[in-house]
């Protein structure tokens, strides 16, 4: 085979393997972003999980639990013991987890409302089996 023919076959070779390499870096960035990401949302959804945990059981132990204890948790108890807990959420979040809150999930008093709420009834859904264990 000719040298020339050589020459150019090899340009042509090294041509595509550097196309297919920068392809495959590109690629490669890429899924390591999506990881990263994905672990910036868990480490973020972790930390306002434990924030939110945190603050209903703290409004429950040193507030719900007492007047429940008394006879007088009603609507209004309710909701005093919900803007509590909130207070303390919001006391607790770091700016960057409010903002990546909102600009994830959208307004952020109504996640967590919602976020509240879930809490709230994972306790209760616990705290029945604890019963009827007991029991």
């Amino acid at each position: 085979m000719p040298q020339e023919v050589l020459n150019i076959i090899l340009s042509a070779v090294s041509i595509i393997v550097t196309g297919l390499a920068s392809w495959g870096v590109g690629v490669l960035i890429s899924w390591m972003n999506s990881k990263i990401k994905d672990q910036t949302l868990a480490r973020h959804l972790a930390a306002v999980t434990q924030i939110v945990t945190d603050a209903v059981m703290n409004v429950f132990q040193s507030f719900v639990e007492t007047l429940k204890t008394n006879g007088n948790f009603n609507e209004e108890a309710q909701k005093e013991a919900k803007q509590k807990a909130m207070d303390i959420i919001m006391n607790q979040l770091t700016p960057e987890l409010k903002d990546y809150i909102t600009s994830n999930f959208g307004e952020l008093e109504s996640w967590l409302n919602n976020k509240i709420e879930s809490v709230i009834y994972t306790l209760k859904a616990t705290n029945k089996i604890a019963v009827k264990k007991a029991q």
